[in-house]
């Protein structure tokens, strides 16, 4: 958007009288210390005069734009005033350069840099060498002064115009003529810098600050300066104006963009109605970087500007969102009330159920709270039993880890010993099972060919050791035989009655007939077998007894032995069975028992404050049927309301519909406007505006000065007087 554009959408044009216009504003008002000129300093102001009076309200800003402190340090500066003689068109004769040298630091040398020629001491006899543009002055701690003079072309120039009764008219044909007179100062500024502004090459001038003034006598009137001010003590007045050459361009902006009455002042224009026209002389004193020293760079703060347009776009584009999101949401609301409206009478219908159940849930809380007595009896009860469950575990936890003691042990053997005795009885399955066995092993082994041939064996030898003769045994054996019966080799059995009787065909009688046979046999197995059969038909029975009793006392013995370990080794199954850990749980049977214990005594030590909690159940279940009635009632209230909700939530939705669409027209029509006129022509007079300061800050001298020196520099134009010459 450019300056036109803008001051047709805003008449106010706030944004551009704050930056550029600022600055003219405050030079137009006087902030260059012309009213300090009060009219008691007006009488002392001789005609030759004037340009020291000009030079001394610039330095009076100068030192206003400075701290207290600082002016008031001692400094090493060099002050350099360059005096232009000029006709009375301003055409210059003549330049002179003066300086002074500051010697704050009290320094025995002072290093200078001059491009001046004819380099004179005015103040003193101090002495410099020269090498080149660089001056090192014998300065003994003192200020040094002194001038030169150049042909180097000055960085602005003065052209002044004279009219008389709206015509222009030669000075010299000016003098003695009466009427309404015009003196216009034209300056040019010929002193610029190329620098880049938003990424464009643009010319800035160095903003020279030209003060120019007149002395007036009496015959002068209605006086009037386009850009300035006049003094005056009744008898003589002094007129002065101020202009800025060069800012007009540096800004690129035009006095049409702005109010119609405001103007950069890039002349010094002053009208009087006079008569026998004379003029003692003008005097115009330049000066660069007045901006800077009057702090108007550190006021100038475009960053807040900078911040505060984009706070306010951003904030729009918020505003914007933010309609949009309540049409939006209006509108997902309106939709929604049908639903809300069905939610209402459902919540209704709820209250009703939710009041009967408070009725019935209040009972139930009473018909616990009556039972809070037994359950606490129960809990003590629990208790002491869990308490007695686990005395008794740990009791057999300990007892399981104690030995047996004799009288133990004693018991168990006389418990093992009466259980086997009654199974060792004559008649009882085991006793028949044994005797049975030992009564086969027994006649099995007497029968068998090796106990024959050893008892056959044994015959003999006793024979023999004895001197026993035939006759004698056979009559032996026949007596055996006829009282005791006799088995055969074959196994053929005779028995006593037939060993008594008669072989037939003989006299000879069976036992005589068998012991002959056995005698001529020489003992031979038959007799052997006799003989064995016979221990074992009589022997076998005792033998079976024997074993009996035997098997009898080992079985005691090893039952008692056997029935006294696993009793021990039992009382230590159990004990790693009640102490083992559950996986699951943690516990074990012992402390299993201990934590029920514990805990059933907490249990029976909170059920006081169960009892006193049930009864503040029971208060506020009461306090809930209670507002049982209120709650029905305001359910009713919302059920009416929300038909009036759904009407007004439509106005609403209208409503902020038609705020989305203010919202978009009136960014549309003003916030980008704003914006756009910001970050387009705006934000570029701002950098133009510092890169104008910066010119001033950087321009220090006109002759040279060490960089290391502070520098300032005012130009001194003077302008021939206009006078009747004498005849």
């Amino acid at each position: 958007m450019k300056l036109k554009e803008l001051k047709e959408k805003f008449q106010h044009k706030f944004l551009m009288r704050m930056t550029a216009g600022i600055l003219c504003v405050a030079v137009a008002a006087g902030g260059f210390g012309i009213s300090g000129m009060h009219t008691g300093e007006v009488s002392a102001v001789e005609k030759n005069e004037l340009e020291e009076q000009l030079v001394s309200m610039m330095d009076t800003h100068t030192q206003q734009g400075k701290s207290e402190k600082e002016a008031k340090e001692a400094k090493d500066a060099k002050e350099e005033t360059v005096y232009l003689i000029a006709d009375a068109n301003g055409t210059v004769r003549q330049t002179i350069v003066s300086n002074w040298l500051k010697n704050g630091s009290k320094n025995a040398q002072i290093k200078d840099v001059s491009e001046l020629s004819d380099i004179k001491n005015v103040k003193g006899d101090e002495t410099f060498t020269q090498n080149g543009t660089k001056l090192i002055w014998q300065a003994n701690g003192q200020d040094l002064y002194y001038q030169g003079t150049t042909q180097k072309e000055l960085p602005i120039s003065q052209q002044v115009t004279y009219y008389l009764d709206g015509k222009k008219i030669m000075p010299e044909e000016l003098a003695g003529k009466s009427g309404s007179v015009t003196i216009r100062f034209d300056y040019t500024n010929k002193a610029k810098t190329t620098v880049k502004i938003n990424g464009k090459k643009t010319d800035i001038y160095v903003p020279f600050t030209a003060v120019s003034g007149v002395v007036l006598d009496d015959s002068f009137r209605n006086v009037r300066v386009n850009s300035g001010r006049v003094l005056s003590d009744g008898s003589r007045m002094i007129a002065v104006g101020i202009a800025m050459p060069g800012l007009k361009k540096s800004l690129g902006v035009q006095e049409k963009d702005f109010d119609k009455d405001f103007e950069f002042p890039e002349y010094v224009e002053i009208t009087a109605e006079v008569e026998n026209f004379s003029l003692e002389m003008t005097a115009t004193a330049v000066m660069a970087g007045l901006l800077s020293d009057s702090s108007f760079s550190e006021r100038l703060d475009f960053q807040k500007l900078d911040d505060t347009v984009d706070e306010m776009s951003g904030a729009m584009g918020e505003l914007k969102d933010g309609g949009r999101g309540l049409s939006d949401g209006l509108d997902t609301l309106k939709g929604s009330m049908s639903g809300f409206s069905d939610g209402v009478s459902s919540l209704a219908s709820g209250v009703e159920a939710y009041t009967n159940g408070v009725s019935q849930l209040a009972e139930g809380i009473r018909t616990v709270n009556s039972g809070s007595g037994a359950l606490e009896s129960g809990v003590q009860t629990l208790n002491a039993s869990a308490k007695t469950i686990h005395d008794g575990v740990q009791a057999l936890d300990q007892s399981l880890h104690t030995k047996m003691s004799e009288q133990e042990q004693a018991a168990v053997k006389k418990e093992v010993g009466e259980t086997i005795q009654k199974q060792f009885q004559k008649g009882t399955d085991t006793y028949n099972r044994i005797y049975e066995a030992a009564v086969q092993n027994f006649t099995h082994t007497m029968q068998n060919e090796t106990t024959v041939q050893t008892v056959q064996a044994g015959i003999q030898a006793g024979m023999q050791a004895q001197g026993l003769t035939s006759d004698e045994v056979v009559a032996a054996l026949a007596q055996y035989y006829a009282q005791h019966g006799f088995t055969d080799a074959q196994g053929e059995t005779y028995s006593a009655e037939t060993c008594q009787s008669n072989v037939p065909g003989t006299e000879t009688t069976y036992a005589a007939f068998f012991a002959s046979a056995v005698l001529n046999g020489g003992l031979s197995s038959a007799l052997a077998g006799g003989i064995t059969n016979g221990i074992a038909e009589k022997g076998a029975a005792s033998a079976a007894e024997a074993v009996a009793g035997a098997c009898e006392t080992a079985a005691k013995q090893a039952g008692e032995a056997a029935a006294i370990s696993g009793a021990e080794a039992a009382k230590q199954k159990i004990a790693a069975a009640i102490e083992a850990k559950d996986e699951k749980s943690g516990y074990s049977l012992v402390s299993g028992t201990k934590a029920l214990s514990e805990g059933t005594q907490k249990l029976a030590q909170s059920v006081p404050a169960l009892k006193e909690g049930m009864g503040q159940l029971v208060s506020g279940a009461d306090a809930l049927t209670g507002n049982s009635a209120a709650l029905k009632e305001g359910a009713a209230k919302l059920t009416n309301g929300a038909g009036q909700l759904n009407d007004g939530i439509g106005k609403l939705d209208g409503g902020a519909h038609a705020l989305n669409d203010g919202l978009k027209e009136f960014d549309k029509k003003a916030v980008k406007k704003i914006a756009d006129a910001y970050h387009g022509d705006v934000k570029d007079l701002s950098e133009r505006i510092k890169a104008v300061i910066s010119a001033g800050e950087d321009y220090r001298t006109f002759a040279g000065a060490a960089d290391d020196m502070e520098a300032t520099t005012k130009f001194i134009i003077r302008t021939d007087g206009i006078q009747v010459e004498e005849e």
